[in-house]
């Protein structure tokens, strides 16, 4: 990297603008347990990569030395890749030019996932920030377990007799660990992202996707009762078989495999029982051959 671009990082001067509005942030959504949850941007280039001279460090194989750069001008931030093996992605998209950061964006530099708050709007988004920090999954954007847990016994205490019951989908992607190895761990979040996103468009607004765990979803569908719930695991199942997932440059067949469990009584049941039920039947779905629903 030559000197010019190295001083054009390192450059000091501050626009008014930015001065009145305070800084931009970029906050942490994946993994949480690295470091620099929370990393202001100024009017200073900011350097993005795992080597030692940039600004936001992230130590890991999967981000380049000096992976991107976020640049200040015009009263606004600006996103750029600088040739990096893995790509940078705003949106879920892979950035291919120089790219205006919008207030609320994805940046995703390899495996690490953020949150671009625009300058002035940071303490209005503050507490949504949070909470979807402590609810949901920062890769694919689905709530979390701890969330999906309470959610699940919510649903189930308001289960009485004049309700249909509470529908759980616990969901497995097939042969995921093979994906893993053959095309590598961008290509299996890749998978993760598009999972969620194409199993989202088949919900209902009070529905609820989370990630249990890896490769493992579920979904509770409330008000619902075991025949109406089965064709929506249906589709769901159609929906992700469909069509392979594009990444780089490879396209991967994906399938899921299902288990449903339904509770259509008031009587008193633990959610971990439930779950339980759907996990057996999650579990004849794999060993009776992948790709199919069982209840």
């Amino acid at each position: 990297m030559n000197e010019a671009f190295l001083t054009r990082c390192q450059s000091s001067a501050t626009p008014s603008l930015l001065l009145e509005t305070g800084p931009a942030r970029l906050v942490r959504l994946f993994p949480l347990d690295g470091p620099q949850h929370l990393t202001e941007i100024g009017s200073d280039p900011l350097l993005v990569g795992r080597d030692a001279v940039c600004g936001l460090v992230l130590a890991d194989d999967s981000v380049s030395r000096r992976h991107a750069i976020i640049e200040f001008h015009d009263s606004r931030h600006s996103l750029t890749d600088l040739g990096s093996t893995n790509g940078t992605l705003v949106n879920d998209e892979l950035l291919s030019m120089r790219r205006m950061l919008e207030d609320g964006d994805r940046v995703q530099f390899g495996d690490h996932v953020f949150k671009y708050l625009a300058a002035g709007k940071v303490e209005a988004q503050y507490h949504e920030v949070v909470f979807r920090l402590m609810a949901t999954d920062g890769l694919t954007g689905a709530f979390n377990k701890r969330y999906f847990l309470d959610a699940l016994a919510r649903e189930i205490r308001h289960v009485g007799t004049e309700s249909p019951g509470v529908s759980l989908l616990m969901m497995d992607l097939d042969h995921f660990k093979g994906v893993n190895d053959t095309y590598g761990h961008l290509a299996g979040d890749a998978i993760l992202v598009e999972f969620v996103r194409r199993a989202k468009s088949l919900l209902r607004d009070g529905d609820i996707l989370a990630r249990y765990g890896g490769e493992e979803f579920a979904i509770i569908l409330t008000q619902t009762t075991r025949e109406e719930a089965y064709p929506v695991a249906e589709r769901i199942r159609e929906r992700i078989a469909a069509d392979p997932v594009v990444t780089g440059q490879h396209s991967i067949p994906i399938s899921v495999s299902i288990g449903l469990a339904h509770h259509p009584r008031s009587s008193p049941i633990d959610p971990v029982d439930l779950v339980h039920r759907a996990d057996v039947l999650l579990y004849q779905a794999k060993q009776s051959g992948r790709n199919r629903v069982c209840l």
